[in-house]
């Protein structure tokens, strides 16, 4: 099974200087860990294929160029035509995710229903991650589940939601867009969990949960969804209700998903790549 990640060029260099743009430390731990499936005893075919899709004025020549200068291991680069939209090449690769730095193609993404979000570099305080180990923060509801809860927060308020909760604890939630990313990333942790060969098989790839659901039946029915789809958590965050973005700027990921703007903008404040998943009932 090979799982991939579609990426605009827009979000991979700056398109005045062809600098590293916002997604560059996240496509390079991506490749560090496809290098790393490929030293392992039982190495295997399976990986992140990592596909380009230029912005539509990308000077194609221009963004080959910039790969070839950067050492970027990437599968594949589309192309942009009159018929060959963005969407054309999203049905046609299918990627697990969808990253970009224009809202309205993400928005298309969502719409078409692949797992997509805006990438936003922080104003201040970003210090790359290392590329020995990927990082993976994830909000819950409208990410990686659906935004069925959030609707009854919304219309209920506070009490109705606990309520609510309380009475589905053992019901899962639904799936959101960015859980098949999480799959692939649980597939490979049990690829290099399995590995004989233990001295490379040290796991890559470190996963969080970063929710303002608290540690009663609302934080308890997240944690026992991700149990039933099989769906392992390296480390689960149940804020409460209080600010995500000093537990980021302690875990430092590569990149946090989020529906909400406001959670978006604390990582940014914090120093932390934002990743806004336009989903749901808080984006309507």
């Amino acid at each position: 099974t090979s799982f991939t990640i579609a990426v605009s060029s827009c979000a991979l260099f700056s398109q005045e200087t062809g600098d590293k743009g916002v997604a560059f430390p996240f496509v390079k731990a991506l490749i560090m860990v496809n290098q790393r499936l490929t030293e392992l005893v039982q190495a295997i075919d399976e990986q992140f294929v990592i596909v380009v899709i230029p912005t539509d004025s990308q000077d194609i020549v221009l963004l080959n160029n910039n790969i070839t200068k950067h050492k970027l291991n990437v599968d594949r680069v589309c192309e942009i035509t009159g018929e060959k939209t963005l969407l054309y090449h999203l049905n046609e690769i299918k990627p697990v995710l969808y990253l970009s730095t224009n809202p309205e193609n993400v928005r298309d993404g969502i719409n078409a229903g692949y797992g997509a979000a805006t990438m936003i570099f922080p104003q201040k305080d970003y210090h790359e991650p290392s590329d020995e180990k990927l990082h993976v923060a994830f909000d819950g509801d409208g990410v990686l589940f659906s935004d069925e809860s959030e609707r009854v927060f919304i219309e209920q308020k506070l009490d109705g939601f606990l309520a609510n909760e309380r009475k589905n604890e053992d019901n899962p939630l639904e799936q959101g867009l960015l859980c098949k990313f999480l799959e692939a990333l649980v597939h490979f942790q049990q690829r290099f969990k399995k590995s004989k060969n233990a001295s490379n098989a040290k796991c890559p790839i470190h996963t969080y949960l970063v929710t303002t659901r608290g540690t009663e039946s609302d934080g308890i029915r997240a944690l026992k969804t991700l149990k039933k789809r099989n769906l392992e958590i390296n480390e689960a965050f149940l804020l409460n209700g209080a600010n995500k973005g000093p537990v980021l700027k302690a875990i430092k990921p590569h990149i946090f998903f989020d529906d909400q703007m406001r959670h978006i903008k604390g990582a940014l404040e914090n120093g932390v790549i934002g990743a806004h998943v336009p989903y749901g009932v808080r984006n309507e």
